[in-house]
């Protein structure tokens, strides 16, 4: 029979076990503190990771609102404002102030349909605009005139460039 002999009771046996014992506790230990700080190292990251994300996100909602206001307000640029009417032969009428300033919101008014009208809808429909404006008799001071319109500029402004004239 074959017996097992007793490392037990021999001390350089129980040097080598105990050693190899220690040096795996201190290779755990070791391993389990290397590992932390990689977690720790990983978990700081993705912290300024989300943080990062989180931040682009409140830039992105930023320039998206920016981006929204700009388009409203390249949107209510496209649009007529305001409208303006200029007579080319008011000096040579000889027309009093009163009488210029009743004609032109007079001529102001016939054209209020188109305020806040596309730019591009009022640019089509110059032919309608300019037949609206050359068919229609002012009566100012109990005189009676027609305007020729001799040119129209549509931007946010429109501005209607008329020769006045007697009506017959």
């Amino acid at each position: 029979m074959m017996r097992i002999p007793p490392y037990y009771k021999k001390p350089g046996w129980q040097r080598f076990f105990s050693g190899m014992i220690i040096g795996m506790l201190i290779g755990w230990f070791f391993f389990i503190y290397q590992f932390g700080i990689v977690q720790e190292k990983l978990v700081n990251e993705i912290k300024k990771q989300e943080i990062t994300i989180n931040d682009q996100k409140d830039t992105i909602e930023i320039l998206r609102s920016d981006q929204d206001e700009l388009n409203k307000e390249n949107q209510r640029k496209l649009t007529i404002q305001e409208i303006k009417v200029y007579f080319k032969n008011d000096k040579e009428l000889k027309l009093s102030e009163l009488s210029i300033h009743e004609l032109r919101s007079k001529v102001e008014n016939e054209l209020k349909a188109i305020k806040n009208k596309n730019i591009e809808t009022v640019a089509n429909t110059k032919e309608l605009l300019y037949q609206t404006l050359e068919n229609t008799t002012y009566e100012v001071n109990d005189k009676k005139y027609q305007v020729t319109v001799k040119d129209v500029w549509a931007y946010t402004t429109l501005e209607v460039f008329v020769e006045i004239r007697l009506a017959n």
